[in-house]
């Protein structure tokens, strides 16, 4: 498979799955840059590579199925333009569908599925063209009776339970979290408050 994606004026780039996947990045039709990020897995849902601007930023991220998934979502690399002149960096990994939200703080995040009424949230901002996770939030159908032994506190918001995932696993992730929450300079203690009452988190099971 060969395609051409647009990535802005003057920008296009090259994209080959042999071998899966081989990228050109193109400026003014010049060899600005050649990669590939490598897998033997297309995902279950046959997606090729493509440009989404994950964080509406103005800018398009490159998302790379690199494994196959499930009825959960899939695991993608994200390629992030960046400098002058520009070039793809890899910044991470992410699991889900690409269904991106973004908060009125300007982090951005992607939905994955629990179950047919449930799901999570991640939540990331760049740091240093790095995917960095501040919050992982819980979310289930208002319908949907929450756990009687479950610790933690839900917020309605339209037909979505939501609350703040403060489960620690893989071991350190939620110190991990905790601290880019406070690095970005949000408070832990009001965070599921601050998160769940906006209005993209009741567009989720609308």
């Amino acid at each position: 498979m060969r395609c051409v994606l647009q990535v802005g004026q003057g920008l296009t780039l090259d994209v080959s799955s042999d071998p899966a996947w081989s990228f050109t990045l193109r400026n003014a039709g010049a060899v600005a840059q050649e990669f590939r990020e490598p897998t033997a897995e297309i995902g279950e849902t046959g997606e090729v590579p493509l440009l989404q601007d994950i964080d509406n930023g103005g800018s398009p991220e490159l998302l790379v199925v690199i494994g196959r998934g499930g009825t959960g979502g899939e695991p993608m690399a994200v390629w992030r333009l960046t400098g002058q002149p520009p070039r793809f960096v890899r910044a991470g990994q992410l699991f889900g569908f690409r269904r991106f939200y973004q908060t009125t703080e300007g982090f951005f995040g992607n939905y994955a599925h629990s179950s047919v009424t449930s799901g999570t949230v991640q939540l990331y901002r760049w740091v240093d063209d790095k995917l960095v996770e501040v919050a992982l939030l819980d979310m289930q159908v208002a319908s949907t009776r929450p756990d009687p032994d479950s610790r933690h506190d839900w917020v309605r918001n339209g037909n979505v339970l939501c609350r703040l995932n403060n489960d620690d696993y893989p071991e350190g992730s939620r110190a991990a979290r905790t601290a880019a929450l406070q690095a970005a300079g949000i408070d832990p203690a009001t965070a599921a408050q601050r998160f769940c009452t906006q209005r993209w988190v009741a567009s989720i099971y609308q």
